[in-house]
């Protein structure tokens, strides 16, 4: 899916480029990284070169499992500008999202409505809406953080999901797939392996016509993998609108908070 800001957990083992490898580090230079980011290899069970942008600074760059150091160097060295490139727009949607201070009036957007966060004290944690209002609800000594209002998020996105991929499923004519909501950091969406699919839970500040959108995505990429004409064409099946509502989501979603906290005022 477009662009938000990338995954957080990989389960493959990492392989952190160093000087060691001379070609690859010269080749690294030539990326024009900010100082405070880094390469990593990861070996996977593919036959191309892949390259991810991922939130904290990180170019992974996942190669096929028995690719000699010095091919990876050659099939990189192909890449610079558009590594660069990518690096380049990471930094400038990372900018644009914003940080929240967690207090009385902040605003909080839900389903492409805007609420304003409203924190109490109670027995447990909850939060609700009620009215114009989110309610978050702390233990007596506590604090607000954004991981509570992060939860609620994922947890309410599962509910939509849960109501919605059947009827898209059945429209794609797919059987319904087994989804999760997680960080995905820069992708709004996610197919994974085993035909699982996961969802950023900052995708539930958007309208809902646009997770949608997000959804449907995810759902024709079990049948197609790449965005090929074919891909588009399907997704065109369920989303007629799919361009309107792409343009949409990058607006939309350049704003969405990722989760980013501003110290809160004294």
């Amino acid at each position: 899916m477009p662009a938000v800001e990338p995954p957080v957990t990989r389960h493959q083992s990492s392989v952190v480029i160093t000087s060691e490898h001379e070609r690859l580090a010269e080749i690294i230079t030539d990326l024009r990284l900010p100082p405070d980011w880094r390469v990593t290899i990861e070996r996977r069970r593919r036959k191309t070169l892949g390259i991810e942008i991922w939130a904290g600074g990180v170019v992974t760059v996942a190669v096929p499992e028995n690719l000699a150091e010095e091919d990876i160097a050659t099939l990189l060295a192909g890449h610079v500008d558009r590594v660069a490139r990518a690096v380049a727009r990471h930094r400038g949607v990372e900018a644009a999202h914003p940080a929240k201070e967690l207090v009385d009036g902040e605003h909080f957007d839900y389903l492409g409505r805007t609420y304003r966060l409203r924190v109490v004290t109670g027995a447990e944690f909850s939060a609700q809406l009620i009215d114009d209002w989110l309610e978050l609800v702390v233990i007596p000594g506590d604090k607000p953080t954004a991981g509570r209002l992060i939860d609620w998020y994922a947890a309410c996105g599962e509910e939509l999901i849960e109501d919605a991929m059947p009827m898209l499923a059945r429209a794609a004519g797919l059987p319904t797939p087994t989804t999760m909501v997680r960080d995905l950091g820069a992708k709004w969406g996610l197919r994974e392996r085993g035909g699982r699919i996961s969802i950023h839970w900052a995708t539930f500040q958007l309208p809902a016509d646009l997770i949608e959108l997000v959804l449907a995505h995810e759902l024709t990429h079990l049948r197609v993998s790449t965005h090929s004409e074919e891909f588009w064409r399907e997704l065109g099946r369920l989303v007629p609108d799919f361009a309107l509502r792409e343009r949409r989501l990058a607006v939309l979603g350049a704003s969405a908070w990722l989760g980013a906290v501003r110290h809160m005022r004294l």
